[in-house]
């Protein structure tokens, strides 16, 4: 119901995917016609890009990353962290307002963690 409201109430966002620390998802929404396997793997490889950012940021004394963005031609993925190795991905199209579809995230992102 949160991953429904989120793409749902996000201008041009077309799937949400919730994961866990091993890229596992536990729950996946999506308005349009993509393969499910596809998604999954997506929402598993923001989890390994958010995984070598940790790293990273670690090796760099910098503090843990909270978010991160990655423009394609016709999509931009929006990823947070959660708790725990959690995470949260947003998938949006060129409709997007970048601002708004981040504080979207983070209200889902905060009832999420209030339900883990």
């Amino acid at each position: 119901m949160i991953l429904h409201e989120l793409v749902a109430t996000t201008s041009g966002a077309f799937a949400a995917i919730f994961l866990d620390y091993e890229g596992e998802t536990v729950e996946l929404v999506c308005d349009r016609d993509f393969s499910d396997h596809d998604l999954r793997i997506i929402g598993a490889y923001q989890g390994i890009f958010l995984n070598r950012l940790r790293e990273m940021c670690e090796r760099l004394a910098i503090g843990q990353p909270h978010r991160f963005k990655i423009d394609f031609t016709g999509a931009t993925f929006l990823s947070c962290d959660l708790k725990d190795g959690y995470y949260l991905v947003l998938l949006a199209d060129h409709r997007a307002n970048e601002g708004s579809a981040w504080q979207k995230l983070e209200a889902c992102r905060t009832k999420l963690l209030a339900e883990m």
